[in-house]
């Protein structure tokens, strides 16, 4: 009796986990989030076109602005098959003293555009 108990708990706590970690993040039609491994940045990405993307890499301690930039080109080529693409920075370009100039700032989310056209 006290084996299947057990059992029974074990299955029921895995199935509220699994369930928990089912949820998705509130986002916008056709966005999905995602967190690359590689460069520690969490991103947003949306399609706006059939070869336009939008991309907001969240702001976060670990990506510093120089690894959100260079995550951004790698992840252009990524999503266009030649070099002929444009990226356009929205917003969230950091100054180059802005750590030293206001050390508590908390920077936005850097914010790019994709055009695999190159227009």
């Amino acid at each position: 009796m006290t084996m299947c108990i057990t059992r029974k708990s074990v299955v029921i706590s895995l199935l509220a986990l699994l369930s928990a970690c089912s949820q998705k993040p509130f986002l916008m039609d056709g966005e999905q989030a995602y967190w690359d491994f590689d460069h520690q940045v969490q991103f947003k990405q949306r399609k706006l076109s059939q070869s336009s993307y939008h991309i907001e890499i969240i702001a976060n301690k670990a990506a510093s602005f120089e690894r959100s930039a260079v995550f951004l080109l790698r992840r252009a080529q990524i999503l266009c098959p030649s070099y002929g693409y444009s990226l356009q920075i929205l917003d969230g370009v950091e100054s180059y003293d802005h750590k030293r100039a206001s050390p508590n700032l908390i920077m936005g989310n850097l914010k790019a555009k994709i055009d695999c056209d190159g227009s």
